[in-house]
């Protein structure tokens, strides 16, 4: 349900909550740290940044930081810089006017259980993934066999 890019995006604004107030972080870093290619994860930082997210610095004690607190900034803001999230509320079976009037066979189910994923989403906190580091490693993650698009050549 989740991209690799916006999978992308919560590992790392995850990572760069744990810092300490006003440290910077570069890409690179985060990149080697949790298994992401860092020139793909430069353009999800720079998406995350410009939805207000995160803050950048060039120089050399520059980097990445959030621009907010850990405990303001929500997975669904995350998200919905990240990737289009329109797809949480279309239909599962991908027809084009899907309602309660004209429903697919499994639309009322698909509308309650997204309705949880994205309350889910909005009520959840970014300090609920940074608390747990351990869970960032890529060691515990699942494998993926699909590179994102724009890394792939």
């Amino acid at each position: 349900m989740i991209s690799l890019t916006g999978e992308y995006a919560l590992r790392a604004m995850a990572r760069v909550a744990q810092l300490e107030p006003g440290q910077y972080v570069l890409v690179r870093d985060i990149g080697k740290e949790l298994d992401i290619p860092a020139g793909y994860l430069g353009k999800v930082m720079l998406t995350l940044t410009r939805a207000g997210l995160l803050e950048s610095q060039r120089g050399r004690n520059g980097g990445f930081r959030l621009s907010k607190p850990a405990r303001a900034i929500k997975l669904y803001d995350i998200l919905s810089a990240a990737e289009p999230v329109k797809k949480y509320e279309s239909c599962l079976l991908g027809q084009k006017i899907c309602c309660d009037e004209t429903a697919c066979p499994i639309h009322f189910e698909w509308k309650a259980a997204r309705g949880k994923v994205v309350d889910l989403l909005k009520e959840t906190p970014l300090t609920s993934l940074a608390e747990h580091r351990s869970h960032l490693k890529p060691a515990d993650l699942i494998p993926r066999t699909k590179k994102p698009r724009a890394a792939r050549k």
